[in-house]
């Protein structure tokens, strides 16, 4: 298994490709985590490109088409092509990994690693607020909202990215949001996010309406 890593001169974007063999096989899953956290580790190296505007980590998987994981953002009316960072993050390797106690573990542990990369991030004198996939995207925001959505335990993981993103020029978090708390109720973690996102945003937008 390999990373491989390519610079998209016309998007002006380091893409970071893995692929996992089996998403039906344990093992197969287990070593696609470990290259997983390689991509990251290569995408850290590059926070300090000021050619680099966006980052993002294609995952693919042998039999499975790219597309959209638990929230659609554009409601099947996007015409963003291949790069469409809400499809390359193969939303069903991490509907397998949530389904078993211990890969749901190694996918906690990941989302802690793009916690990591987005500190890193703040660190360097980057021409962007935060971190982006693409110009609409924030970087770990489609497997977040995906992962959240599919197990309330994630939720948590979402409350800790969003304070590291940028709201002034933020477009899908509100939709996936709502979304979420649909899906889950009013309960703490849900209660956490709310929270978290009023005093993100500055707005009580999403909670009143």
């Amino acid at each position: 298994m390999t990373v491989r890593v390519a610079f998209d001169e016309d998007e002006c974007q380091l893409i970071a490709r893995l692929a996992c063999a089996d998403i039906s096989s344990v093992e197969e899953v287990e070593k696609t985590f470990i290259d997983l956290n390689i991509a990251l580790s290569k995408i850290d190296e590059n926070l300090g490109n000021s050619d680099i505007c966006f980052f993002l980590v294609e995952l693919k998987a042998k039999g499975v088409r790219p597309g959209y994981g638990a929230f659609d953002p554009y409601e099947g009316a996007n015409s963003l092509g291949a790069g469409n960072p809400w499809k390359v993050f193969c939303p069903p390797f991490w509907t397998k990994a949530c389904s078993l106690p211990h890969l749901r573990q190694r996918a906690k542990d990941y989302m802690r690693r793009v916690e990591h990369t987005l500190k890193l991030a703040a660190t360097h004198s980057r021409s962007t607020d935060s971190l982006w996939e693409d110009d609409e995207t924030q970087f770990g925001q489609p497997l977040a909202t995906h992962l959240a959505l599919l197990d309330i335990e994630f939720v948590p993981d979402l409350v800790r990215l969003l304070p590291m993103w940028d709201p002034g020029h933020d477009v899908h978090i509100q939709g996936a949001i709502s979304e979420i708390v649909e899906k889950h109720g009013v309960r703490a973690e849900t209660e956490a996010l709310l929270t978290t996102f009023t005093e993100w945003s500055g707005s009580d937008e999403l909670i009143t309406s």
